[in-house]
Protein backbone atom coordinates (compact mmCIF):
# COMPACT_ATOMS: atom_id res chain seq x y z
CA UNK A 1 0.00 0.00 0.00
CA UNK A 2 1.54 3.32 -1.09
CA UNK A 3 0.74 6.54 0.76
CA UNK A 4 1.82 10.14 0.35
CA UNK A 5 4.68 11.05 2.67
CA UNK A 6 3.79 13.17 5.72
CA UNK A 7 5.79 16.07 4.32
CA UNK A 8 3.27 16.57 1.52
CA UNK A 9 -0.39 17.59 1.54
CA UNK A 10 -3.10 17.48 -1.11
CA UNK A 11 -4.74 20.85 -1.82
CA UNK A 12 -7.46 22.13 -4.13
CA UNK A 13 -7.35 25.65 -5.54
CA UNK A 14 -10.21 26.50 -7.88
CA UNK A 15 -10.24 23.69 -10.46
CA UNK A 16 -6.66 22.58 -9.82
CA UNK A 17 -5.48 19.80 -7.51
CA UNK A 18 -1.93 20.01 -6.21
CA UNK A 19 0.51 18.23 -3.96
CA UNK A 20 2.18 20.78 -1.73
CA UNK A 21 5.28 20.70 0.44
CA UNK A 22 3.90 21.69 3.86
CA UNK A 23 7.28 23.08 4.99
CA UNK A 24 7.94 25.42 2.06
CA UNK A 25 4.31 25.69 0.85
CA UNK A 26 5.60 25.04 -2.67
CA UNK A 27 3.60 22.95 -5.14
CA UNK A 28 5.59 19.90 -6.22
CA UNK A 29 2.88 18.65 -8.54
CA UNK A 30 -0.27 20.24 -9.99
CA UNK A 31 -2.97 18.77 -12.19
CA UNK A 32 -6.47 19.47 -13.48
CA UNK A 33 -8.94 16.65 -13.92
CA UNK A 34 -12.68 16.18 -14.39
CA UNK A 35 -15.13 13.86 -12.64
CA UNK A 36 -12.84 13.35 -9.67
CA UNK A 37 -14.08 13.69 -6.08
CA UNK A 38 -11.41 15.68 -4.25
CA UNK A 39 -12.10 14.27 -0.77
CA UNK A 40 -12.09 10.70 -2.07
CA UNK A 41 -8.86 11.31 -3.99
CA UNK A 42 -7.31 12.85 -0.90
CA UNK A 43 -8.36 9.88 1.24
CA UNK A 44 -6.83 7.40 -1.21
CA UNK A 45 -3.55 9.29 -1.62
CA UNK A 46 -3.20 9.80 2.13
CA UNK A 47 -4.25 6.39 3.36
CA UNK A 48 -3.46 3.92 0.63
CA UNK A 49 -3.32 3.57 -3.16
CA UNK A 50 -4.33 0.04 -4.08
CA UNK A 51 -2.80 -1.44 -7.23
CA UNK A 52 -5.88 -3.50 -8.13
CA UNK A 53 -8.70 -1.17 -6.99
CA UNK A 54 -11.18 0.33 -9.40
CA UNK A 55 -12.43 3.90 -9.53
CA UNK A 56 -11.12 7.06 -11.19
CA UNK A 57 -9.62 8.41 -7.97
CA UNK A 58 -7.53 5.32 -7.34
CA UNK A 59 -6.43 5.17 -10.98
CA UNK A 60 -5.33 8.80 -10.75
CA UNK A 61 -3.47 7.97 -7.56
CA UNK A 62 -1.59 5.21 -9.41
CA UNK A 63 -0.69 7.68 -12.19
CA UNK A 64 0.68 10.16 -9.62
CA UNK A 65 2.67 7.37 -7.96
CA UNK A 66 4.18 6.34 -11.29
CA UNK A 67 4.97 9.94 -12.21
CA UNK A 68 6.92 10.72 -9.02
CA UNK A 69 7.38 7.76 -6.64
CA UNK A 70 9.70 9.82 -4.39
CA UNK A 71 6.62 11.58 -2.99
CA UNK A 72 5.23 8.32 -1.66
CA UNK A 73 6.14 5.67 0.86
CA UNK A 74 5.01 2.05 1.21
CA UNK A 75 3.60 0.39 4.31
CA UNK A 76 3.16 -3.38 4.40
CA UNK A 77 1.58 -3.94 7.83
CA UNK A 78 -1.83 -3.00 9.17
CA UNK A 79 -0.23 -1.54 12.31
CA UNK A 80 1.95 0.85 10.30
CA UNK A 81 -1.04 1.88 8.19
CA UNK A 82 -3.19 2.64 11.26
CA UNK A 83 -0.39 4.63 12.85
CA UNK A 84 0.20 6.58 9.65
CA UNK A 85 -3.51 7.39 9.33
CA UNK A 86 -3.69 8.88 12.82
CA UNK A 87 -0.41 10.79 12.47
CA UNK A 88 -1.48 12.09 9.04
CA UNK A 89 -4.77 13.42 10.41
CA UNK A 90 -3.07 15.26 13.25
CA UNK A 91 -0.29 16.54 11.00
CA UNK A 92 -2.74 18.15 8.60
CA UNK A 93 -4.74 19.62 11.47
CA UNK A 94 -1.76 21.05 13.39
CA UNK A 95 0.28 22.40 10.45
CA UNK A 96 -1.27 25.93 10.48
CA UNK A 97 -0.44 26.31 14.19
CA UNK A 98 3.32 25.70 14.04
CA UNK A 99 5.45 28.68 15.07
CA UNK A 100 8.02 28.23 12.29
CA UNK A 101 9.00 26.11 9.31
CA UNK A 102 11.90 24.81 11.40
CA UNK A 103 9.41 23.50 13.96
CA UNK A 104 7.43 21.76 11.21
CA UNK A 105 10.59 20.17 9.81
CA UNK A 106 11.66 18.93 13.26
CA UNK A 107 8.24 17.44 13.91
CA UNK A 108 8.01 15.75 10.50
CA UNK A 109 11.46 14.20 10.88
CA UNK A 110 10.47 12.82 14.29
CA UNK A 111 6.98 11.67 13.23
CA UNK A 112 8.19 9.93 10.07
CA UNK A 113 10.77 8.11 12.17
CA UNK A 114 8.03 6.88 14.49
CA UNK A 115 5.82 5.70 11.60
CA UNK A 116 8.65 4.11 9.60
CA UNK A 117 10.06 2.17 12.54
CA UNK A 118 6.67 1.32 14.08
CA UNK A 119 7.88 2.64 17.44
CA UNK A 120 5.28 2.91 20.18
CA UNK A 121 5.40 4.89 23.41
CA UNK A 122 5.15 3.04 26.71
CA UNK A 123 2.50 4.23 29.16
CA UNK A 124 2.13 2.68 32.60
CA UNK A 125 -1.42 2.78 33.98
CA UNK A 126 -2.52 3.06 37.60
CA UNK A 127 -6.24 3.67 37.08
CA UNK A 128 -7.49 1.23 39.75
CA UNK A 129 -10.28 -0.03 37.43
CA UNK A 130 -12.04 3.31 37.68
CA UNK A 131 -11.82 4.08 33.95
CA UNK A 132 -12.33 0.78 32.05
CA UNK A 133 -13.26 2.46 28.76
CA UNK A 134 -10.25 4.79 28.96
CA UNK A 135 -8.03 1.73 29.49
CA UNK A 136 -9.53 0.00 26.45
CA UNK A 137 -9.11 3.16 24.39
CA UNK A 138 -5.43 3.44 25.32
CA UNK A 139 -4.85 -0.23 24.54
CA UNK A 140 -6.13 0.37 21.00
CA UNK A 141 -4.26 3.63 20.40
CA UNK A 142 -1.74 2.81 17.62
CA UNK A 143 1.19 4.81 19.03
CA UNK A 144 0.84 3.54 22.62
CA UNK A 145 1.75 0.37 24.51
CA UNK A 146 -0.04 0.09 27.86
CA UNK A 147 1.64 -1.51 30.87
CA UNK A 148 -0.26 -2.47 34.04
CA UNK A 149 2.55 -3.86 36.19
CA UNK A 150 2.89 -2.27 39.62
CA UNK A 151 6.66 -2.78 39.51
CA UNK A 152 9.08 -0.21 38.16
CA UNK A 153 9.47 -0.49 34.38
CA UNK A 154 12.29 0.53 32.06
CA UNK A 155 11.91 3.42 29.61
CA UNK A 156 8.37 4.48 30.50
CA UNK A 157 7.36 7.58 28.52
CA UNK A 158 4.38 8.53 30.68
CA UNK A 159 2.53 7.36 33.76
CA UNK A 160 -1.25 7.83 33.91
CA UNK A 161 -3.13 7.29 37.15
CA UNK A 162 -5.93 8.46 39.37
CA UNK A 163 -5.16 11.50 41.49
CA UNK A 164 -5.35 9.41 44.63
CA UNK A 165 -3.00 6.70 43.34
CA UNK A 166 -0.43 9.15 41.99
CA UNK A 167 -0.30 10.84 45.40
CA UNK A 168 0.67 7.56 47.08
CA UNK A 169 3.45 6.36 44.74
CA UNK A 170 6.82 6.89 46.47
CA UNK A 171 9.65 8.38 44.41
CA UNK A 172 7.37 8.57 41.41
CA UNK A 173 10.06 10.30 39.35
CA UNK A 174 11.94 6.98 39.23
CA UNK A 175 8.93 5.39 37.48
CA UNK A 176 8.44 7.99 34.74
CA UNK A 177 9.52 11.53 33.96
CA UNK A 178 5.99 12.68 33.13
CA UNK A 179 2.86 11.93 35.14
CA UNK A 180 -0.75 12.62 34.12
CA UNK A 181 -3.62 12.49 36.60
CA UNK A 182 -7.25 11.58 35.84
CA UNK A 183 -10.22 12.11 38.12
CA UNK A 184 -13.98 11.81 38.15
CA UNK A 185 -15.32 14.24 40.73
CA UNK A 186 -18.95 14.65 41.72
CA UNK A 187 -19.34 17.73 39.51
CA UNK A 188 -16.51 17.51 37.00
CA UNK A 189 -14.19 15.28 35.00
CA UNK A 190 -10.53 16.25 35.34
CA UNK A 191 -7.50 15.54 33.17
CA UNK A 192 -4.17 16.73 34.44
CA UNK A 193 -2.05 18.38 35.42
CA UNK A 194 0.71 16.86 33.34
CA UNK A 195 3.67 16.99 35.71
CA UNK A 196 7.37 16.65 35.08
CA UNK A 197 7.95 14.58 38.22
CA UNK A 198 11.71 15.13 38.13
CA UNK A 199 11.25 18.90 38.48
CA UNK A 200 8.03 19.41 40.44
CA UNK A 201 6.43 17.99 43.55
CA UNK A 202 3.21 16.03 43.13
CA UNK A 203 0.43 18.39 44.33
CA UNK A 204 -1.96 17.43 47.12
CA UNK A 205 -5.09 16.42 45.27
CA UNK A 206 -8.50 16.75 46.89
CA UNK A 207 -9.81 13.20 46.71
CA UNK A 208 -12.97 13.70 48.77
CA UNK A 209 -15.10 14.58 45.76
CA UNK A 210 -14.13 11.48 43.79
CA UNK A 211 -14.58 8.79 46.43
CA UNK A 212 -18.21 8.04 45.59
CA UNK A 213 -18.36 9.51 42.08
CA UNK A 214 -19.14 6.98 39.35
CA UNK A 215 -18.22 7.81 35.77
CA UNK A 216 -20.63 7.01 32.94
CA UNK A 217 -19.70 5.37 29.66
CA UNK A 218 -20.23 8.42 27.46
CA UNK A 219 -18.26 10.57 29.92
CA UNK A 220 -15.26 8.29 29.50
CA UNK A 221 -15.54 8.60 25.73
CA UNK A 222 -15.40 12.38 26.14
CA UNK A 223 -12.25 12.05 28.24
CA UNK A 224 -10.73 9.82 25.54
CA UNK A 225 -11.16 12.61 22.99
CA UNK A 226 -9.07 14.96 25.14
CA UNK A 227 -6.59 12.25 26.11
CA UNK A 228 -5.70 11.33 22.55
CA UNK A 229 -4.86 14.90 21.67
CA UNK A 230 -2.94 15.52 24.89
CA UNK A 231 -0.90 12.34 24.44
CA UNK A 232 -0.15 13.09 20.81
CA UNK A 233 1.07 16.62 21.60
CA UNK A 234 3.19 15.38 24.51
CA UNK A 235 4.68 12.22 23.00
CA UNK A 236 5.37 13.76 19.59
CA UNK A 237 7.13 16.74 21.20
CA UNK A 238 4.67 19.34 19.89
CA UNK A 239 4.08 21.46 22.98
CA UNK A 240 6.75 24.09 22.24
CA UNK A 241 6.27 23.97 18.48
CA UNK A 242 2.75 25.41 18.25
CA UNK A 243 1.18 28.79 18.93
CA UNK A 244 -1.88 27.67 20.88
CA UNK A 245 -1.80 25.37 23.89
CA UNK A 246 -4.68 26.67 26.01
CA UNK A 247 -6.05 23.22 26.76
CA UNK A 248 -2.74 21.47 27.24
CA UNK A 249 -2.61 20.58 30.95
CA UNK A 250 0.79 21.75 32.14
CA UNK A 251 0.34 23.51 35.48
CA UNK A 252 -3.43 23.28 35.06
CA UNK A 253 -6.24 20.77 34.76
CA UNK A 254 -8.59 20.32 31.83
CA UNK A 255 -12.00 20.19 33.50
CA UNK A 256 -15.36 19.21 32.05
CA UNK A 257 -18.55 20.13 33.91
CA UNK A 258 -20.59 16.92 34.16
CA UNK A 259 -23.91 18.74 34.00
CA UNK A 260 -23.52 21.05 30.99
CA UNK A 261 -20.30 19.52 29.51
CA UNK A 262 -18.63 22.93 29.40
CA UNK A 263 -14.85 22.68 29.29
CA UNK A 264 -12.51 24.98 31.18
CA UNK A 265 -8.95 25.15 32.44
CA UNK A 266 -8.19 25.30 36.16
CA UNK A 267 -4.77 26.32 37.46
CA UNK A 268 -2.83 23.97 39.73
CA UNK A 269 0.05 25.29 41.82
CA UNK A 270 3.20 23.25 41.28
CA UNK A 271 6.23 23.66 43.49
CA UNK A 272 9.79 22.94 42.32
CA UNK A 273 11.18 19.70 43.68
CA UNK A 274 14.52 21.24 44.56
CA UNK A 275 14.69 24.73 46.01
CA UNK A 276 18.02 26.53 46.12
CA UNK A 277 18.64 28.87 49.03
CA UNK A 278 20.91 31.81 48.31
CA UNK A 279 23.06 33.05 51.12
CA UNK A 280 23.58 36.81 51.15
Amino acid sequence: MHCLKLKYQVKKINDFFMIQDCITSEAVMAFKVKDIEFNKLKEIIYHGIAEDAEGPENKLGMQLLEKDPKLFTQYKTQESSELLNLVRNYTEFFTPYFISTEAIAEYLDFAEGIVNTGKVFKIQLFLENRFPNVQEFLENLPFVETIYSKDKQEEIDLLIGTQQKISTIPQIESCATYVLALSCQEKSLEIGPLINATKFEIPEFLANGEQDAKIMHHEELLMCFFLERILFIQLFNLYNKMRQNEFFPTRNKVCINRMDLQGYSEAVTLYPKYLVEFVV
